[in-house]
């Protein structure tokens, strides 16, 4: 690639004239020579024209193989040179002398920008226009011809036929300048880092290329559109033989759509989208299993559920559990709260704006919700209060502005990465191993069943409007500030809501320790402690406890001395 000269010199007229290349004389004798451009006295400009004239240069050495200017790409440096910035090329007289000239004038024009791509060419769009269209014609005559030939010859199929307009590529190859753009526009503001957004979309588009043959473009017709899509709403087996799941299976139909769309618009391929293809069925069916249950609310825990995950968490599994069931956030949300976002211990700022009584008792968190940018906000629990500011305090020695950061102080929710809410759902399924270590009976739900609980109890309780609100479901927030969110949303009768049902989800909190941030290690499932203590209680011998809570003498003694129980017998 050529560059510019920044040792340009003017001659003594300030007239910046270098030497680039060399050309032949007429005879074969006669020796080359260096061909000098005249490119004006301005030195910016000079060095502009110089490096697209080197460039031009490149571009012709490749063309003819030898080092010297052909004609053709001489006179276009001569433009350059002049200050050109598009050279109009061809023209009608270019071309006058051939059998048809309006057929080889967008070849002529496709053949130049091929042999010289440093140069922006400009045709007479008018000619070009008509030169094209008896262009396409012409390919599909000659291709009908070809069909027939080989048809004959019985070297294509009888049902077989060949495209009408050739388009060069192929499906692959496709998919890998899809999978560039799709990491040029999904980065994370001010790095070069791909967002897990991104990187889903990156896994899907790789899966394009296991699961599809690669045909060529021209192929790619809506036929073969339509079975791609349907290859995904089958729900393809997985490397485990279970079948994909149902929103795996839409999320790759969604992509698919959004690849062809891309395609249909870049102007790196010449393939259309076919007629009818945005109709095309994309619905994913369900199995009469998922049937059967999508007929049912979804699974919620119970208040019975939660008091015993909240009897057998540590601190940190706590503040995840209470703000989790407070302000109907996933993991999603929860990694991304800041210090800023919470207002503790003071009256609602707008509290009579939105129709409801708030004391310097209440606390809230604001919040705007990442994917979506839809706000909302929740009037926080005593308890969840007392969570936050233990919480706040980890990460003030931590010296973060997240709530949720790791003793190393990396945040929980990892962005960049394609999984980005593991922390959370590893937390969480240690919190309820630990549980069913003392009752195998227990269900095993995901984390994010704690963000479906308290919409269900507002939905039965209340309305679905609050139900909603508590979701943070609704149109985005553009506005500059809090009052605006305010116009539509009954964000008072969802605090009212929340406080009112603080007493229905009492004896969760009160299945916590009565110092709920104390830190404390869990020797013993909770069932086996609570039996060991009650059978200490009863004066049982420490052989005999031992013997049948099934733990060891050392146990027993451990847990006498914090009851201050005698351990002499």
């Amino acid at each position: 690639m050529a560059t510019r000269n920044r040792d340009l010199r003017p001659d003594a007229k300030g007239r910046y004239r270098p030497y680039v290349g060399w050309y032949e004389g007429r005879f074969r004798n006669e020796e080359r020579k260096q061909p000098r451009f005249n490119l004006g006295t301005d030195l910016k400009e000079a060095e502009r024209r110089l490096a697209r004239i080197r460039e031009l240069y490149e571009d012709n050495c490749r063309v003819v193989k030898r080092d010297v200017w052909s004609a053709q790409a001489l006179g276009f440096a001569k433009d350059i040179a002049r200050g050109d910035r598009r050279i109009v090329y061809p023209t009608l007289s270019d071309v006058i002398d051939q059998d048809d000239p309006l057929i080889e004038y967008s070849q002529m024009l496709h053949n130049v920008k091929e042999m010289y791509p440093s140069i922006e060419f400009e045709p007479d769009p008018q000619i070009y226009g008509e030169s094209l269209a008896l262009n396409k014609k012409y390919v599909s005559e000659n291709l009908r011809v070809l069909e027939d030939q080989l048809r004959q010859e019985g070297a294509l199929p009888p049902k077989g036929e060949l495209p009408r307009e050739i388009i060069p590529g192929t499906l692959h190859e496709a998919l890998d300048a899809y999978t560039q753009d799709i990491r040029r526009h999904n980065v994370a503001p001010g790095t070069n880092e791909t967002t897990s957004y991104g990187l889903r979309r990156l896994e899907r588009a790789e899966r394009f290329r296991e699961h599809h043959a690669d045909i060529a473009l021209h192929s790619l017709n809506y036929d073969a559109c339509k079975a791609m899509v349907d290859h995904w709403r089958s729900r393809p087996p997985r490397r485990d033989g279970k079948p994909t799941s149902h929103d795996n299976s839409r999320h790759h139909v969604g992509e698919l759509i959004r690849f062809f769309r891309w395609l249909d618009s870049s102007s790196a391929y010449r393939w259309q989208m076919p007629r009818g293809l945005e109709r095309v069925e994309r619905k994913i069916p369900k199995t009469e299993g998922e049937r059967r249950l999508s007929a049912i609310t979804k699974d919620i825990f119970t208040v019975e559920e939660l008091a015993e995950l909240n009897r057998h968490a540590t601190p940190v599994e706590r503040l995840l559990l209470y703000l989790g069931l407070n302000c109907a956030m996933g993991a999603a949300e929860l990694g991304r709260l800041l210090r800023g976002d919470f207002l503790l211990h003071q009256a609602h700022p707008y509290a009579e704006r939105l129709h409801f009584l708030s004391t310097p008792e209440d606390s809230f968190t604001l919040f705007l919700r990442p994917k979506t940018h839809v706000f909302g906000e929740w009037l926080l629990w005593e308890e969840t209060v007392r969570m936050i500011e233990w919480g706040l305090e980890q990460s003030r020695r931590l010296k973060s502005d997240l709530l949720f950061i790791s003793d190393r102080g990396q945040p929980w929710y990892r962005e960049r990465t394609k999984n980005p809410h593991s922390k959370f759902t590893n937390v969480w399924n240690r919190l309820v191993r630990r549980v069913r270590k003392s009752d195998l009976n227990f269900r095993h739900l995901p984390v994010g069943t704690l963000r479906d609980t308290l919409p269900d109890l507002l939905r039965h309780r209340y309305s679905d409007e609050i139900a909603s609100l508590s979701l943070a479901h609704g149109s985005p927030f553009h506005g500059d500030s809090l009052l605006d969110c305010y116009g539509n949303k009954p964000f008072g009768r969802l605090h009212t809501a929340l406080r009112e049902i603080r007493a229905h989800l009492a004896p969760v909190f009160a299945a916590a320790p009565a110092d709920p941030t104390e830190e404390r290690k869990h020797y013993l499932p909770i069932a086996v402690h609570d039996k060991v203590r009650a059978l200490i209680a009863e004066g049982k011998k420490t052989s005999e406890i031992a013997r049948v809570c099934r733990v060891s003498l050392m146990t027993v003694y451990r847990e006498m001395r914090r009851l201050g129980t005698d351990t002499n017998e």
